[in-house]
């Protein structure tokens, strides 16, 4: 790849591979090792920073969405089963001691 290093279609097309393959930390390691480099710095500083950006896309799409609410008729209903429950253990409590 360092024979085609300005030609960006060959880093657009490594990019998608590395995607498409799993290996966007292998990639941005060879990029970051280059970064020091004068010549080369510049353009892989460039390269990490696009490998940033889709990981960063790649993480919010998979991000699952809020759960919605309950519905009111199941909380009034567990509500209700709660409160008759309690309402028969006291009158259970409170028949047993006469």
């Amino acid at each position: 790849m360092l024979e085609a290093w300005d030609d960006d279609k060959t880093h657009a097309a490594l990019l998608e591979h590395a995607v498409l393959s799993g290996a966007l930390p292998e990639l941005a390691a060879r990029y970051k090792e280059l970064s020091g480099d004068p010549e080369k710095g510049v353009l892989a500083k460039k390269r990490l920073d696009a490998i940033v950006q889709t990981a960063t896309q790649m993480l919010l799409s998979t991000r699952m969405p809020r759960p919605g609410r309950i519905p009111l008729p199941i909380t009034l209903s567990a509500v209700g089963v709660c409160l008759a429950l309690v309402g028969w253990v006291t009158y259970e409590l409170l028949s047993r001691g006469r």
